[in-house]
């Protein structure tokens, strides 16, 4: 980021027109954030978007780290929701976490890697999961879509279990299993419609990955690359009948393009592939290997079929 970029964007965005409470009130928080978000490779005129919601947020009531690292892997959204309609829903999921989520420095935050937010943020000492408060009268609609959905596509007892994560997260905290709840949501996320699959898929896709950094597997050993929209062609159910004195094609809907090359990756990344690890194949390598009497070497992932699991075969 050159001091000339810098200037620009401030030459626009008056700090004083926010009271001392407004995150919009202190030049090097909001300097901060905009270096971080154009490191992401978001384009200027949604950065500043980005960052005039965010200066209005009172510091009481926003966990910037928390803030920026959903938001940072919610952007790719973008491709089929409205930004207003993103930046909405991660400040819905973020308050998920407030209250349970460590409020660590930005400055520290910045400086640590990828995995090292992840564990700061989103487990706690124990290496635990934090909290999630679905109390609030905010999530009324988004639960109630989920359990329509559940119900649906569940049998009972499966529908039982995973609502159980939500209805009493703090019963059944120890027995909790974001890799294999994630695999259930997938199964069911067709029947959510809007800001409803947007929320849910912002929060499981995030459990799911904090899910990986938790057993220390990389992320991007299993996504090269980001998935923006898997594109459909959508099938006419009305017969082609064929020009033959001009010989009209039939015209192809072209294929949606994301909008950013993001460098971190995206919710919608694994909503858009096949591959997805499951906790029970963590715990059975892990099994196999402690159980070795031979030289062991690190597993590494392979892939097999739609899934990825450890190779144990050393």
């Amino acid at each position: 980021m050159t001091y000339k970029e810098i200037s620009k964007f401030l030459s626009s965005f008056n700090t004083n027109s926010y009271n001392r409470s407004q995150i919009g009130n202190k030049k090097q928080t909001i300097i901060n954030i905009y270096e971080l978000l154009k490191k992401l490779n978001i384009n200027s005129k949604n950065i500043e978007i980005l960052i005039r919601n965010i200066a209005y947020l009172n510091y009481e009531e926003i966990n910037i780290p928390l803030y920026i690292e959903l938001l940072s892997k919610s952007y790719g959204f973008i491709n089929i929701y409205e930004l207003k309609d993103v930046i909405k829903v991660v400040k819905e999921v973020h308050n998920l976490y407030f209250k349970s989520s460590p409020n660590i420095p930005l400055e520290e935050y910045l400086h640590d890697t990828p995995e090292t937010r992840i564990k700061k943020i989103f487990l706690n000492r124990n290496n635990k999961y934090i909290m999630k408060n679905f109390t609030s009268p905010e999530y009324l609609n988004y639960i109630s879509d989920l359990k329509l959905a559940s119900a649906i596509e569940l049998n009972q007892k499966e529908y039982k279990e995973f609502i159980s994560y939500i209805n009493e997260y703090e019963k059944y905290q120890n027995t909790y299993s974001p890799l294999s709840i994630f695999k259930t949501y997938r199964r069911l996320r067709k029947y959510l419609k809007d800001n409803s699959q947007l929320f849910w898929d912002i929060f499981f896709g995030n459990e799911y990955i904090v899910g990986l950094i938790k057993y220390n597997i990389k992320i991007e050993d299993i996504y090269k690359k980001n998935i923006y929209h898997n594109y459909q062609k959508k099938s006419s159910k009305e017969a082609l009948q064929l020009d033959l004195f001009t010989y009209q094609e039939e015209t192809i809907e072209p294929e949606i393009k994301p909008l950013e090359d993001l460098k971190v990756i995206q919710f919608c990344t694994i909503y858009n592939s096949n591959k997805f690890i499951e906790e029970k194949e963590l715990l059975n390598s892990y099994h196999n290997l402690l159980n070795s009497k031979e030289k062991i070497e690190l597993p590494k992932l392979k892939e097999n079929k739609n899934n990825y699991v450890y190779n144990v075969n050393i």
